[in-house]
């Protein structure tokens, strides 16, 4: 009986083209993109999707570690990396659209001082309770709004750095830092020091100038920076400027 033979390899033919491609992705509210589709060499590590954050546990809505953008933000981000790589350098993103209810779970968890912190890292000289009011947590974050981004500043063909796993204080000196480039920026992404301000005067030389590298440059592409956060940049002309979302990243 041959057609009995045949089954199991008609069936090991379907299991195998059905393993072999990935789920599509979910589709995007019209007006968002996902960066790495338009410029995949620019360098991603998207802290919420993964533990390693101030919350010390991925954030509601970040089903992947993916930069989802505006077109319009992510049009702005593509000219910034190619101005940078004009000088040598380049953008890394440690976050971009940030659904809804993740603002929403980061302002509950300033609330439950019992839930998990990586305060020793993300936030040392301030009490968990004084994040909000020190201006640090938004209770509606403009990032929900698609055309905000933060990033981070590298070398032209530097080697991809790993999702750090542990870190010293992140206003510390650069080596007990945790690790995002081989360029001094002062602080860590999302720092919440003073020292994280822009114009902070007690950062290096080095760490003034990479910033002022970076802030120049997303200034000439039409973002706005926030003075408390050198990573922290808002397209200037921004599609959705009064409507939040909370979409997930799949």
């Amino acid at each position: 009986m041959p057609h009995l033979a045949i089954v199991p390899r008609v069936l090991t033919a379907a299991l195998l083209a059905f393993t072999s491609y990935p789920v599509a992705a979910e589709p995007l509210p019209a007006g968002f993109v996902r960066l790495r589709e338009l410029a995949p060499a620019i360098a991603q590590d998207i802290r919420y999707a993964t533990p390693f954050n101030f919350t010390g546990a991925p954030a509601p809505g970040y089903g992947r570690g993916e930069c989802v953008l505006t077109r319009a933000a992510a049009d702005a981000v593509i000219r910034v990396e190619k101005r940078l790589a004009r000088q040598g350098y380049g953008l890394k993103l440690f976050d971009c659209y940030r659904p809804a209810r993740a603002v929403a779970a980061f302002n509950d968890w300033v609330k439950r001082p019992g839930t998990a912190d990586l305060g020793r890292i993300f936030h040392p000289g301030i009490a968990r309770g004084d994040l909000v009011a020190k201006g640090y947590i938004a209770g509606n974050s403009n990032h929900s709004r698609g055309s905000t981004v933060d990033v981070g500043l590298v070398r032209a063909g530097e080697a991809a750095l790993p999702t750090p796993a542990d870190a010293g204080p992140c206003d510390g000196p650069l080596g007990i830092r945790p690790p995002e480039s081989s360029l001094d920026l002062g602080t860590s992404f999302d720092c919440f020091s003073e020292k994280s301000a822009l114009r902070h005067p007690g950062v290096t030389a080095e760490a003034r100038r990479n910033r002022d590298i970076l802030a120049a440059a997303m200034a000439a592409e039409g973002f706005r920076g926030y003075g408390k956060e050198w990573w922290h940049f808002t397209l200037v002309k921004e599609p959705f400027p009064k409507t939040s979302f909370d979409f997930a990243i799949e």
